[in-house]
Parts: structure tokens; sequence; C-alpha cells
């Protein structure tokens, strides 16, 4: 099955932000590995790579989708404007999307389930104990790993909608 990628105009069948081509390219400019061949399997890393950064990250992105539930990704919106205020095109893809896709496509390739891993409960040390030295995990604890470079390349897109962040305006 060909991979269909999001030409900005909202379709209801787009599968990922990136070509296999383009994510070829990406990871060459920065010494990473991407295969091409089998086509399935870089086709399916960059399906995988698409649905995560849509889960993880849509609903921080500002504007809404679009064509609203008519199209499959989080991309193209309409309304979006960039953590500076500047407003993204509603036909457009963002560069930090098909970098950070590609990005997670690599990743996702490498070693398959790597960006949502089914997690065991724990994670937070609670205790563990090696001769007088004690730490110990506290139970319910979140357990994940945190994609700082990935975070890093969206940030641009996320800073003015975060939970953690706030904007002063100067009347």
């Amino acid at each position: 099955m060909t991979l269909i990628v999001e030409d900005g105009t909202g379709r209801a069948d787009a599968e990922s932000y990136v070509s296999v081509a383009d994510a070829v390219a990406y990871a060459s400019a920065r010494g990473l590995t991407f295969q091409a061949a089998p086509a399935e399997a870089a086709e399916a890393a960059l399906r995988r790579a698409t649905a995560w950064i849509d889960a993880t990250y849509a609903p921080r992105f500002s504007g809404a989708r679009l064509k609203r539930r008519a199209q499959a990704l989080a991309w193209p919106r309409a309304g979006a404007e960039d953590a500076d205020c500047n407003a993204i095109a509603s036909n457009e893809i963002p560069a930090e999307m098909i970098t950070a896709t590609s990005e997670a496509a690599v990743r996702e390739l490498a070693k398959p389930g790597n960006l949502s891993p089914d997690l065991k409960r724990g994670g937070a040390i609670k205790r563990v104990k090696a001769v007088s030295v004690e730490v110990e995990y506290a139970a319910g604890a979140t357990a994940g790993t945190v994609f700082s470079t990935i975070d890093g390349i969206l940030s641009g897109l996320l800073g003015a909608q975060s939970a953690y962040t706030a904007r002063a305006v100067r009347g």
C-alpha cells in the first residue's frame, strides 16, 4: 500500500506528513539511518511516527483542523499561530511538523514501537537498596520516555499553547 502524504488540503486519507524520500534525506543530512527499502517498513514507520506526533501534540496546537473531522491528520489548521504569534497559512504543513515526523520515524524504524511502548505501572523511584544506599519506586508513578529532540523541534508550534507557559502583552 502506497503511503499517502498530506499535501496541505486536509486529506481524509492522509497517513503521514513526510514521504519516504524526504525522511531518507532528513536522516542522511544528519548522519542518521532511514532505509527506504523495504518500502513497507519505511512507510509503516512514517505512519506510526505521524500517529504518535498527532496523538501526543495535537491538543496543544493552536487553531483548528482545516476540515475539522473530515481530515485524517492534525495539520493543516485554520487560525494557527506559532509560539511567536506568527500566522501559519491554512494550507501549510509547518516545517517543524515535517522535521519532527522525520525524527520520530527514524527512531520508529530503528526500533518499532519505541515511541509508544506498553509501559508497566510505576517508574518514579521509591526504593532501591544497595548496602547502605536505598532507592524505592513509587506505586502508580508514570513511566515513560521523554523525546527531548522531538519536543524541542515542535516547541515553536507549542509554546503559546503550553499549559506551563503564559504570555504577557504590554498594552
